[in-house]
């Protein structure tokens, strides 16, 4: 055993020692976020402080479904943690004097005691929390989690640092041999049971001992986290700190006009934040719970994408030069090249510009992050559909759906690769406004015999208007979606709305160029609709579409388009609300199901509406499991509404098998979306169900209900 005169110097030796390999160590993690791009993250401290309170020291994110009991266990281990630290600072203090203590927290004081108790109690909350951990990874051997001998690795260390503080506390009452004390109900035990009846001396040279080992373990356990994924114990909570506080479906404005590059291509391109979060990834899986591609089989878990990025950037790091020499050499660097991205909340370039270069031969050898002899595959990248369900699901705020969409800029503006289907789309779009290519003085034929007024005849009859009704691409062309443009507009007409359509004026919102990569084709739209919206006045607009409802909410404001945008269920419920709609009950055989879109539930955060909507028809709703923010993707969102699905399960076919379990084969599959009723529809056709299962917008069952054709 060793002697209590001995521990200042080994404690001494492990200490310094620890944290300097721990620098060393860290070094080579800091040095890609130093090449990296630049990002302003230190913005509206009071907010983000706020955040960090509720979302990393609260753990709000743990419990929530479907992992609510491995949240808890995992608030369990973070509480304890935290708790650790005090013990951590103490077993420091304790090497070099036996009677230290932290300031107010002596055995003796009232807070000392409470302090002492509540550490005993956390203590085994932390224990039991852990070896659910080691059941999930070992026993049950949950799908989501990438069993690894350094996750069993890293609980037994936490076990370790728990236990030994424990052990010290039960060395240290051991030296006097008294009654066990009511604030160490564990710690007491533990020295009745095992260490009662050691001498004094015999009882501090336990003590020191126990000092030694917690520090020790404490200092390897330090010097650990860097290697993996545990990382993120030291980045996870500076990370939910960063965060992105723009809307979660707005993605970042390219500076086309003074830029020379687009997009991500090395990694170098990525924002020292995007380096970051992968640092921060857990390795949790889930993300992967209800992703669409994880869950039909696609080349994409976004898990795995970090893991690929963090390694890549780990074995980069070894080729960068120190930091101190990086900031202070006179090195031939490339001088800054403009990165096109600009600030997503203002549209300024400032929050992105260019950062620490490196020399251009260093830069060429990187390896690209997408294509042969990347770090991801193609396939990865145009596999998402950018439901948002990792990133609403991730505990530590990763942004996932940015650093994928930079990827795709890139191959679409700098390399012109991109899949097939897409080139249709573009040139469609861009020739006449819609991903079809349909003539674009079509657009307004379906309401040739609804009596809508044009933004432009009451323009020249110097009349005014309430709302603009921004029909869509899908609601002016597809024909299975010029029924709920008819629906809506009955609707609206009934409850005596005052609105506007702009007719062939309109043109695509530009949703799908933008997360299939193309910015230039996307902001060419947005301008236009931009100009078109402000020449006329518009201050509300009504959308059917999620993806436009979030486009000119979210991100027509980096164009200067401001306005009031409500989805057409939030307005069918304000008018039932209101009692100015009052469409009778609605007389069904068979149940309703009702499937979120992810552009509107989760991404905007509007779930209640459309059940409201439904509610007022008489329907009663059956949930699937998988509803509101934690909605199962219909498999057309991120462009690949347009994109061929030819790897795994079709995601269409395993969300109508989810409907059909929950209504009993038979019944309504209700949307709000027209990529969802698309999407519905050919999943009801595709599993043989057309003959006993149908799918219908909201606006079609609410002007049903009303009496008369519903289109």
């Amino acid at each position: 055993m060793l002697r209590a005169a001995m521990a200042p110097i080994v404690a001494t030796i492990i200490i310094v020692a620890g944290i300097a390999l721990f620098l060393w160590t860290i070094s080579y993690r800091i040095r890609p976020l130093l090449f990296a791009r630049k990002d302003v993250r230190w913005d509206e401290p009071a907010v983000r402080t706020e955040k960090l309170i509720e979302y990393g020291f609260g753990q709000k994110r743990m419990p929530s479904k479907p992992e609510r009991p491995a949240g808890m266990a995992h608030i369990w281990i973070f509480v304890a943690f935290l708790v650790a630290q005090l013990g951590t600072l103490t077993s420091f203090g304790l090497a070099y004097d036996p009677n230290f203590h932290l300031p107010f927290l002596a055995h003796e004081g009232r807070v000392g005691q409470v302090y002492l108790f509540t550490k005993d109690v956390i203590d085994v909350l932390g224990t039991l929390g852990c070896a659910v951990f080691l059941y999930y990874r070992l026993v049950q051997k949950k799908e989501r989690m990438t069993l690894s001998w350094e996750g069993v690795f890293i609980l037994c260390m936490i076990c370790g640092v728990l236990w030994t503080d424990v052990f010290i506390d039960a060395a240290a009452l051991a030296k006097s041999a008294g009654e066990v004390p009511w604030y160490l109900p564990v710690s007491g035990r533990i020295a009745q049971w095992f260490l009662y009846g050691m001498s004094p001396r015999a009882a501090a040279n336990a003590m020191t001992f126990g000092v030694l080992l917690h520090i020790t373990i404490v200092m390897a356990f330090l010097n650990f986290l860097p290697i993996g994924k545990h990382f993120h114990i030291i980045t996870g909570l500076p990370t939910v700190y960063l965060q992105r506080l723009t809307p979660q479906g707005q993605l970042s404005k390219l500076d086309l006009e003074n830029s020379t590059s687009f997009g991500v291509a090395k990694l170098t391109d990525l924002s020292w934040k995007e380096i970051l979060d992968t640092y921060s990834c857990t390795e949790c899986g889930r993300c992967q719970t209800y992703c669409p591609t994880y869950d039909t089989g696609k080349p994409l878990t976004h898990k795995e994408v970090n893991r690929a990025i963090r390694h890549h950037a780990q074995q980069v790091a070894a080729t960068l030069p120190l930091p101190l020499g990086a900031l202070f050499s006179r090195m031939n660097r490339v001088q800054p090249v403009h990165d096109g991205h600009t600030d997503p909340a203002t549209g300024s370039e400032g929050a992105f510009a260019g950062g620490l270069q490196l020399p251009a031969e260093m830069v060429e050898k990187l390896p690209p992050l997408v294509g042969e002899n990347g770090v991801l595959p193609d396939e990865t990248i145009w596999a998402c559909t950018t439901c948002g369900w990792c990133e609403q699901a991730c505990p530590v705020f990763i942004e996932h759906l940015p650093r994928i969409v930079d990827m795709r800029r890139h191959l679409v503006l700098m390399e012109s690769r991109f899949p097939d289907e897409a080139a249709r789309v573009f040139k469609g779009m861009e020739g006449q406004g819609n991903p079809w290519g349909m003539g674009s003085n079509r657009r307004a034929e379906w309401s040739a015999d609804l009596n809508v007024r044009t933004a432009a005849n009451l323009k020249e009859a110097a009349e005014n208007f309430e709302w603009l009704f921004f029909v869509g691409c899908a609601g002016s062309f597809d024909e299975r979606q010029k029924k709920v443009s008819r629906a809506l507009v009955k609707i609206l007409q009934a409850a005596k709305v005052d609105f506007v359509i702009l007719g062939e004026e309109e043109t695509c919102n530009g949703d799908s160029a933008r997360r299939l990569g193309n910015e230039y084709l996307f902001q060419a739209l947005a301008q236009q609709n931009v100009e078109t919206l402000n020449r006329y006045g518009v201050k509300k607009i009504i959308t059917q579409c999620p993806h436009c409802f979030n486009t000119l909410a979210n991100e027509y404001p980096q164009f200067g388009g401001h306005f009031k945008v409500l989805h057409h269920s939030e307005v069918i419920a304000q008018l039932v609300a209101d009692g100015r709609l009052k469409p009778g009950a609605l007389q069904l055989e068979e149940p309703v199901t009702y499937h979120d879109s992810c552009y509107l539930a989760r991404h905007n955060g509007i779930s209640e509406a459309p059940r409201q909507a439904l509610v007022s028809i008489g329907v009663r709703v059956k949930e699937m499991e998988r509803n509101r923010t934690e909605t199962f993707c219909c498999g057309a969102g991120g462009g690949r509404m347009w994109l061929e699905e030819t790897i795994g399960q079709r995601i269409n076919q395993n969300r109508v098998e989810e409907a059909a379990r929950t209504i009993g084969e038979k019944g309504t599959i209700a949307t709000s979306c027209p990529f969802c009723l698309t999407m519905i529809k050919d999943g009801i056709n595709e599993t043989g169900r057309g003959e006993t299962m149908q799918a219908k917008d909201i606006a079609e069952l609410v002007a049903q209900a009303m009496g008369g054709p519903a289109a």
